[in-house]
């Protein structure tokens, strides 16, 4: 009977720890609060990584693209850990202010932030922010390559990229859950 007993109370402890620890999807915006939001244009395979492509002679090349990778630090205010972590249901992409639209089509030649019109690549970086903690996203756009390939574009001018380099936190960091727009960031605000 003690071990009954002793089994029952185990059972009804792990059910309280695991209701104080839930983890639930972005439910309540007001808990999140955007901390810092930071881009840098970079061609660091460490962080872009690279790609293998065929030259020519059909051997294979490898070519590292430059990007402006952005980095997010979004704060959790509420006693739950939340999830940004399903990319079926969350995204986060970023809307662009008309100074960034006309420096990224003066860069590049196309609205890189519109995903339809993305033709370079879009990468994204999301996870868990844990309870009353913070936690770091990253969301990057491929720009193009310093060498001649078949797969990428070459780079702008550099006079170009550093001019979208410093219009590139005029817009708004957009989170979405099922196709529907829960949260909304302004950029240059939270420097």
């Amino acid at each position: 009977m003690k071990k009954f007993y002793l089994g029952l109370f185990v059972i009804c402890l792990v059910f309280i720890i695991s209701a104080c620890s839930k983890t639930e999807y972005v439910n309540n915006v007001d808990y999140l609060k955007l901390q810092k939001a930071e881009v840098l244009l970079t061609d660091d395979k460490k962080i872009v990584g690279e790609m293998i492509v065929p030259d020519k002679k059909n051997k294979s090349k490898r070519i590292v693209p430059t990007e402006l990778h952005y980095t997010f630090t979004m704060e959790n205010k509420s006693n739950n850990s939340m999830a940004l972590s399903d990319p079926v249901k969350t995204n986060i992409r970023i809307e662009p202010d008309k100074e960034l639209v006309s420096a990224v089509k003066e860069a590049i030649g196309s609205n890189i932030y519109k995903m339809d019109n993305n033709k370079l690549g879009v990468g994204m970086s999301i996870g868990e922010i844990p309870s009353k903690g913070t936690s770091k996203f990253t969301l990057n756009y491929t720009l193009g390559a310093k060498e001649k390939n078949n797969e990428l574009p070459l780079l702008p001018a550099e006079e170009k990229l550093k001019k979208l380099q410093a219009n590139a936190l005029k817009g708004t960091l957009i989170i979405s859950q099922d196709d529907k727009d829960i949260a909304e960031f302004r950029l240059d605000s939270s420097q």
